[in-house]
């Protein structure tokens, strides 16, 4: 056979064939390259996904009830999840019990001391007891004449003295001053409203029933014993005790307290040996069991009795206090509110 000749229908579909080829192996080759790239985009992406579930997984939730910063609003609590354990609560501190403070030691009550044995003293404004007073005819105005002492009862409202101080009956001008001194009254100017005294007193003037109890008003709304205290009566008729008077002697302002040892004088009287009782202190108080911490103790006797309670300075009397006086007591009690 002989050689083609160039641009022969031989030539031509030769040549044909060789662009098919090639354009398919373009096609083929760029269908790998694309798959190829295909393939890597995927890995890539799910190579990143992987990581952002991962860095997800280990990354904490922020806690429930974290404050935002300054500037923002805090964040709302998110409910949870059925299976997740609450957040147990914080144990609260106990509160600490408050230790009591030292209370500071109250105001020294106004309380006469206790004296050499049968030596009276004078006795300044802070020693005077408060439910010892003088009584005024008249107001304070007047010159006090006597000595008295509240003693204890429901209404808070007696006080006892000497017979011989007062006179029976609901008319009075009298009125009693509790912690008289210098012309002042530091507790108030208290009025008598009723006396009582037994009949063999007012009737014959019985030495031994020389005992006088008073009922007084109340004053600003309060009562006498609800001011300034009082002393516990008692009647057992105890004949030999160590006892405190106090007393107002006419010729001063000032009170005077002794300490001494009260005996029997008579089976109805007592006597005790205290220097400078004189005129003004007839119906003082007679206080065994005397505290002078506290100023408490029971009245068992008044200045009275024989010589209207004695005829010189140095030695005083007192009626015995027995059933006769519980008596009298109890026929104030029935005056009084």
């Amino acid at each position: 056979m002989g050689t083609s000749e160039p641009g022969s229908r031989t030539e031509r579909l030769r040549a044909a064939r060789q662009k098919r080829r090639r354009a398919l192996l373009a096609l083929t080759a760029g269908l790998v390259l694309g798959m190829c790239a295909l393939a890597t985009t995927s890995s890539s992406a799910d190579t990143r996904l992987l990581h952002i579930l991962d860095v997800s997984k280990s990354e904490p939730a922020p806690k429930a009830g974290t404050a935002a910063k300054a500037g923002g609003k805090t964040p709302a609590t998110a409910s949870a999840s059925p299976s997740a354990k609450p957040s147990p609560k914080p144990t609260p501190k106990p509160t600490p019990k408050a230790t009591p403070k030292a209370t500071a030691s109250a105001t020294p009550v106004p309380a006469p001391p206790t004296t050499a044995l049968g030596e009276s003293e004078v006795l300044t404004r802070s020693q005077q007891p408060a439910q010892v007073g003088a009584l005024f005819h008249g107001g304070l105005s007047g010159s006090h004449s006597c000595t008295a002492s509240v003693v204890d009862s429901p209404a808070g409202d007696i006080i006892v003295t000497a017979a011989h101080c007062l006179t029976t009956g609901s008319t009075t001008s009298d009125v009693f001053v509790p912690g008289y001194r210098d012309g002042s009254a530091p507790y108030g100017v208290w009025k008598i409203s009723g006396v009582v005294e037994a009949n063999a007193w007012t009737s014959g003037g019985d030495v031994d029933d020389d005992v006088a109890f008073a009922v007084v008003e109340p004053l600003n709304g309060r009562t006498v014993e609800s001011v300034v205290g009082s002393y516990t009566l008692g009647t057992d008729a105890v004949s030999s005790a160590t006892v405190q008077l106090t007393g107002y002697p006419a010729a001063t302002d000032e009170p005077i307290s002794c300490t001494g040892d009260g005996t029997a004088f008579t089976a109805s009287q007592l006597q005790v040996y205290c220097t400078a009782y004189t005129s003004g202190t007839s119906g003082s108080g007679w206080i065994s069991g005397y505290d002078p911490t506290s100023g408490t103790g029971t009245l068992i006797g008044v200045i009275g009795g024989y010589e209207t309670g004695g005829d010189t300075p140095d030695v005083s009397y007192s009626p015995l206090f027995g059933s006769s006086v519980r008596a009298l007591y109890d026929q104030a009690l029935s005056l009084t509110g």
